[in-house]
């Protein structure tokens, strides 16, 4: 009996308005990193590849820099505590069974006191400059195994954004920042060279040497351009009115003779350092919109590839033909659906996603829809539509293409379910009823607090009371609801979450201790308390086609799945998600050989497949 991982499905880049994303990119290997919430994302440039993918979870707040070493051996990661962790990110052969690991930190150092913004290796790969917003200083240059200090990075009176090492010796560095100057370094050990102040009028996003050190390029938010000196850091150029928008990055193409910046006018330019003109223009979208501001940006061997505010990675051939945009979700992942071989997922953020389910894992459809405003409660099938729900109080009916019907609801939903009668809306204190056009058919006011719904059948319903500890059974008849006189055992704590098993024989309940009492419908009987391996609230949970196990996650992290014949015996797999699990559903199940595939997503943001065999 066991449980293995075999694929995963990783968030898109965490995105903050006003602030440049910077992405890293490592030739080496051909992979991107990103942060997203508390985690790093190393993902494969070819965005058709699914493997390999890591996703580096060890820090304890949201993570806010990342850079590869050039050998692409080691990440550097910081947050923004300014906490530092330098971690193993090669490729090994690691088999499938152990592709969720986390990668081996090899140290980790507190630079500062404030969120790191930016960090850069030097060519040897042996020292780190790392900037941001600290109490005590912006930036600390240090040899990134025993953490020695090599140099200071002093000389700016506000927040640094954005540093660079020239890549050969004798090495420079230039770092920019919220005080609209460029301060020049050299070293090592790292020192103040000069100031220089004047060029630009506002905020100063990125800065980047040259691949030969021969010119050293800073961009703004004044729209502005400015080159300098690579070597000594004196002035050359200045280029205004690059763009129609403010510029968030800035990237040298290997041969020096060109580099590309990101802009908030939604496009990217190509420009010539010998004629300091622009030769070329890749634009994201005809409609300039605060989504389609380009906040990041990566050159690799066969793609241009940029970060949009959205989350989106836009994938630009060297001729300027946009190949495809990488989309996803940016935030933690709130409730999954399986149904026709598709996917369905809601955000934090409110955004919906539809999934093609593959063997390597879900792919995003080019179309989604953006349904909500902010948390997405649920999601139930409706023909050939979807209903969900959200912390806006709305009721939507929507398909990949769009959102066909929008209704404000009177509070705010727990849950929803599906029956011939229509969908059902469970709300703290009340339960209504609506066609599946969203028309409101009936309703139920009651007295108690309520969290979960479970569908016996068309005609009955159960729901918690979490102000008695118990269950209560509700009945539909001709389309109105009432509640039955029928009495339930008292539960050990508040119960959070009913699953009905598909054969309708049993139900199980999970309190808000983790700890599960499974039922018989008929008669409402106890069959077993003994499903108590949790060590915190259940989020999700389904049960097998067979009605024999039960699959269930919650914030504790991990996978149980409980057997109805075998009560104590249990299968485990911990840390199957290192912020919790929000949602899971199988994908498909053998009743004979005892084996399936299902679907989980977490508040990492991640989506995560998985093999169950029980046959022994």
């Amino acid at each position: 009996m066991s449980i293995k991982p075999i694929a995963i499905t990783v968030p898109q880049p965490s995105t903050s308005r006003g602030q440049a994303s910077h992405i890293s990119y490592d030739p080496v290997n051909e992979r991107l990193a990103y942060v997203n919430g508390k985690s790093i994302i190393v993902r494969p440039v070819d965005f058709k590849a699914t493997a390999p993918v890591i996703c580096f979870s060890k820090h304890i707040c949201n993570t806010t820099a990342v850079s590869f070493s050039p050998s692409g051996f080691y990440v550097a990661s910081g947050d923004e505590s300014g906490q530092i962790k330098i971690w193993d990110a090669s490729i090994d052969a690691k088999d499938k069974s152990t592709k969720f690991e986390q990668p081996t930190i090899k140290s980790e150092f507190q630079i500062m006191s404030g969120p790191i913004r930016s960090i850069a290796w030097d060519a040897d790969n042996s020292r780190i400059i790392a900037v941001g917003q600290g109490k005590e200083k912006f930036g600390h240059a240090f040899t990134w195994d025993s953490g020695n200090s090599i140099g200071d990075i002093q000389g700016h009176s506000a927040a640094i954004n954005a540093v660079a090492i020239k890549p050969q010796r004798p090495y420079r560095a230039a770092t920019v920042g919220d005080d609209f100057a460029l301060v020049f370094f050299n070293g090592p050990p790292f020192k103040f060279d000069k100031s220089l102040r004047g060029h630009h009028t506002n905020v100063v996003r990125d800065v980047k040497f040259s691949p030969d050190g021969e010119h050293l390029v800073s961009v703004s938010s004044d729209r502005s351009i400015v080159i300098y000196q690579g070597k000594t850091g004196e002035f050359v150029k200045r280029i205004e009115n690059a763009h129609n928008g403010g510029i968030f990055a800035v990237a040298w193409l290997p041969d020096s003779k060109f580099f590309i910046t990101a802009s908030a006018d939604n496009s990217l330019k190509k420009w010539d350092i010998s004629t300091y003109e622009s030769v070329q223009t890749f634009t994201v979208s005809e409609k300039v919109t605060v989504e389609n501001h380009q906040v990041g940006l990566a050159l690799a061997k066969e793609y241009v590839i940029s970060l949009s505010a959205n989350g989106n990675l836009n994938y630009f051939d060297y001729s300027g033909k946009l190949v495809e945009a990488v989309k996803g979700h940016q935030a933690p992942i709130t409730t999954v659906k399986y149904d026709d071989d598709s996917l369905y997922t809601g955000g934090a953020d409110g955004k919906l996603f539809q999934w093609s389910v593959q063997e390597d894992g879900p792919s995003a459809l080019p179309e989604s829809a953006t349904g909500h405003t902010n948390y997405v409660v649920d999601i139930v099938k409706v023909g050939s539509s979807q209903v969900s729900v959200g912390w806006d109080d709305t009721l939507k009916l929507w398909n990949k293409e769009n959102v066909s019907k929008s209704i404000q609801l009177p509070a705010q939903a727990k849950q929803l379910a599906k029956t011939s009668n229509g969908v059902i809306v469970l709300f703290e204190n009340k339960i209504q009823i609506y066609t599946e056009d969203l028309s409101l058919v009936s309703e139920l006011d009651f007295t108690f607090s309520s969290s979960s719904i479970g569908v016996v059948s068309d005609s009955e319903l159960l729901i918690t009371n979490t102000t008695t500890n118990t269950i209560e059974e509700l009945r539909i008849e001709s389309k109105s609801i009432t509640k039955t006189s029928k009495e339930f055992p008292k539960m050990r704590s508040p119960p959070t979450l009913i699953v009905v098993s598909p054969s309708k024989e049993y139900f199980a309940v999970a309190d808000a201790a983790g700890k599960y009492t499974l039922f018989k419908t008929s008669d409402a009987s106890v069959v077993t308390t003994r499903w108590a391996f949790h060590s915190s609230r259940v989020y999700d949970a389904k049960w097998t086609p067979d009605s024999k196990y039960l699959i269930s996650g919650g914030l504790d992290s991990g996978l149980f799945l409980y057997s109805v014949e075998r009560p104590s015996k249990v299968v485990k797999y911990p840390l199957a998600h290192l912020s919790g699990i929000s949602g899971l559903d199988w994908l498909s199940y053998d009743s004979e050989a005892k084996d399936g595939r299902f679907v989980t997503t977490g508040l990492d943001g991640t989506i995560r497949t998985w093999e169950v065999n029980i046959s022994s």
